[in-house]
């Protein structure tokens, strides 16, 4: 990296070439920030992991210390990675805006006992971070206080426009500024790295505005019945759209999910959906009659932990699912999630309940810009190159051959790993390409994906096995060291000594209160579970066999 000293670069590790775990390197005069860490969710409830995360060896590999992780918005697969991986890139500042702010302490508090401070950004305001100067633009999306982010140098000006859309009456926030945009037109813009999501959608994705007139009309046809609605718990403006329709309805809202609930502090904590007084918990509601409730829940990706899944498959304490009630889906479908989300949509069909989603109703508008607002925004920067990103293959071929259609000088496709040099005064382009991967979140531990234990899993339990032979005579005393093999879960020797020693301490109380081997064998299986599921966050299927000689 020696070569690249002085240039301006651009170097993606995640979100180019793929829709989510959004990470961007940019460095300049030996000095680099990074934009987004997210993650990306499994394609498939039969995965044996949990969500991916763009692999960071790239830093390591090259001993690179960043100087900063500047943070877009509050999706998962933009922020969603950062407490993982926080310690692995040194606990550099961080910065953001208020609400996003308020996300990332929540999750930093679900898995770490405290959280690392947290910047708060001024829209409009520039600040220096190494000779980079950075400054933060308010655009509409989703969730609030999506940003564009304009990254200044004496290289050439970069215009990463993070996730957005073009609403113009948005219910949360305010309109993109265009006079502000204008003045950063005229500054000179160099290099335009854009959200390519929806390319190939012609018509404008549309307003929340839209969503609430809709619902309203839905409701007024409903009499019977409980409304149960999906969203992604993110979208705070929907959630404002659902209480307040729910309120002109005489309904009372419930909201079912952790993250749906921390996202509803985050938004309390921030001034936003205060004005609402008809939430209950989820035990006052069970008094509340059908016809006179909604139920809003996380799980509109099908996932089968969420909300919604547990409330169609009989699993929620205080309410069930009845013939009269009906199911919205407030929410995309996510690429890869097709086969989730329609296998849940079965169940449901099955059970004669009807279904509203996006197919049949405007309850969803999206949070990416379509073909006319990237012309917009093409007009409103002007930029000399284009880099679309946020998007499949198929997105980003689409996208550059679009910016180049409507007047864009130059547009170029890069993907994870690819070098890109950006210097104003050459031309741009990719130089080198570096190792880029991805990471997996099993129990609470990151893995490569290429990793063994990983490999081993896709034949085996999600939660992995462990099996445990004991070797005893007949006056129960151990007549060697356990035998443990357990390549999914532990295949360095240091861990599975640490179960080794766990069964050989805990061996005499043990023995002393069990009657016959069967029990044995249950209580050494519930030792090493409970061991297991403390040290790495797993509950692995757990084989006991007892020999006695």
């Amino acid at each position: 990296m020696k070569n690249f000293r002085d240039n301006l670069l651009f170097l993606p590790l995640g979100g180019a070439g793929e829709i989510g775990m959004n990470c961007n390197l940019f460095h300049y005069n030996g000095k680099w920030i990074m934009i987004d860490l997210g993650i990306m969710f499994a394609e498939s409830n039969d995965s044996p992991y949990e969500l991916l995360m763009p692999d960071l060896e790239f830093l390591n590999d090259k001993k690179i210390k960043l100087d900063a992780l500047i943070l877009t918005h509050a999706h998962e697969d933009h922020i969603g990675a950062v407490p993982y991986l926080f310690d692995k890139i040194g606990k550099i500042p961080l910065y953001s805006t208020s609400f996003t702010a308020s996300v990332l302490k929540r999750k930093f508090n679900a898995i770490k006992e405290d959280c690392y401070e947290i910047k708060i950004l001024e829209y409009n305001k520039k600040i220096k971070i190494g000779d980079f100067e950075i400054e933060i633009l308010a655009l509409t999306h989703s969730i609030p206080e999506p940003n564009a982010i304009i990254i200044r140098t004496e290289k050439g000006n970069i215009f990463h426009t993070g996730d957005w859309k073009i609403d113009p009456t948005p219910l949360i926030g305010k309109p993109i500024d265009k006079t502000r945009l204008h003045e950063i037109k005229k500054e000179g813009i160099d290099v335009m790295i854009c959200d390519s999501t929806n390319v190939f959608d012609e018509d404008p994705s549309g307003s929340e505005n839209d969503v609430r007139k809709n619902l309203k009309e839905i409701f007024s046809h409903k009499k019977e019945g409980k409304i149960i609605i999906t969203c992604f718990a993110s979208n705070v403006a929907r959630l404002d759209t659902i209480l307040e329709v729910s309120n002109d309805f005489n309904r009372n809202c419930v909201l079912l999910g952790k993250s749906l609930l921390k996202i509803y502090e985050s938004a309390l904590e921030n001034g936003y959906l205060d004005a609402h007084k008809n939430i209950l918990k989820e035990k006052e509601s069970q008094h509340i009659p059908d016809e006179n409730l909604v139920l809003i829940c996380t799980g509109s990706q099908g996932e089968n932990g969420a909300a919604l899944s547990r409330f169609i498959n009989g699993e929620n304490r205080y309410h069930k699912i009845k013939r009269h009630d009906t199911v919205m889906f407030s929410s995309r479908v996510i690429p890869g999630n097709e086969k989730k989300i329609n296998e849940l949509k079965a169940k449901i069909i099955k059970e004669e309940i009807q279904i509203i989603d996006h197919n049949n109703s405007k309850i969803h508008v999206s949070g990416h810009p379509s073909r006319k607002e990237l012309k917009q925004m093409y007009e409103w920067i002007n930029p000399r190159v284009l880099i679309p990103v946020h998007g499949e293959y198929q997105h980003l071929i689409e996208h550059k051959r679009f910016a180049e259609e409507n007047g864009i000088p130059k547009s170029l496709i890069v993907e994870n790993g690819d070098i890109v040099i950006m210097d104003k005064n050459l031309e741009t382009h990719i130089s080198k390409r570096v190792h880029s991967g991805k990471n997996v979140l099993k129990g609470n531990r990151v893995f490569s994906i290429e990793d063994k234990a990983i490999s081993l899993l896709k034949f085996t339990n999600k939660e992995g096995e462990i099996f445990i032979n004991l070797i005893l005579n007949t006056e129960n005393k151990m007549l060697s060291e356990p035998v443990i093999f357990c390549p999914t879960i532990f295949y360095d020797e240091e861990k599975i000594n640490e179960i080794r020693n766990l069964i050989s301490d805990n061996f005499s109380e043990i023995s002393t209160s069990s009657y016959d081997d069967s029990i044995l064998s249950e209580q050494i299986k519930s030792k090493v579970r409970n061991f297991i599921k403390k040290k790495i966050g797993l509950k692995p299927l757990t084989y006991v066999e007892i020999v006695r000689i």
